[in-house]
């Protein structure tokens, strides 16, 4: 029987549509019904809405707006276009170090649950154990690769405020061109 499309049931799907939006705007949207394509909000357009999204607590967010402003006191509009941006970098930075610590708790968590024996482990095990563990807090490339990607779009915007400011960038270079460790390393400013 193939599906027909009642009175009925296309005034349900209003509804429920509806109510979906009102939800939506009220900012009632629990994680589980966020748009599939957010996943973490490192580079999401609308930030403020991510915030929503994501649970993250607005409030706290526009507070963080207000102390970039008041810290950096924007001189004109194009100054205030770069500073608000700032802000939302380094907005973007503390999520990637939040989400990267929450997903290592998981990893650590579960690995450890999973261990959990009544009797102390051989050296075999052990040694299992640890390159487990060595191997899990090693492989974080993506979440790592996007925080160097917004400290840099962070140095750049910068760099753009002392521009505006005084004409030249003052040869401000932080992350671009210094090398930290491996794991760290920044690409460079183009």
């Amino acid at each position: 029987m193939a599906y027909e499309l009642t009175p009925r049931r296309l005034a349900a799907a209003r509804a429920n549509i509806q109510k979906a939006w009102a939800a939506h705007r009220a900012g009632r949207v629990r994680r589980s019904e966020r748009p599939p394509n957010l996943k973490h909000g490192f580079f999401a357009r609308n930030l403020r809405q991510s915030v929503v999204l994501l649970g993250e607590d607005v409030r706290e967010y526009d507070a963080h707006l207000r102390r970039f402003e008041d810290a950096l006191l924007p001189q004109n509009g194009r100054e205030r276009r770069i500073v608000r941006r700032l802000a939302e970098a380094a907005w973007r930075l503390i999520r990637g170090y939040r989400a990267r610590a929450q997903a290592q708790t998981r990893k650590l968590r579960k690995a450890l649950e999973r261990v959990a024996p009544h009797t102390p482990l051989d050296p075999f095990q052990t040694k299992v154990l640890a390159a487990f563990l060595v191997k899990m807090f090693s492989d974080e490339h993506y979440v790592l690769n996007c925080v160097t990607r917004l400290r840099n779009q962070f140095e750049r915007l910068f760099r753009l405020l002392l521009i505006e400011r005084t004409g030249s960038d003052q040869d401000f270079r932080i992350f671009s061109y210094r090398r930290f460790s491996k794991w760290d390393q920044a690409v460079p400013f183009h």
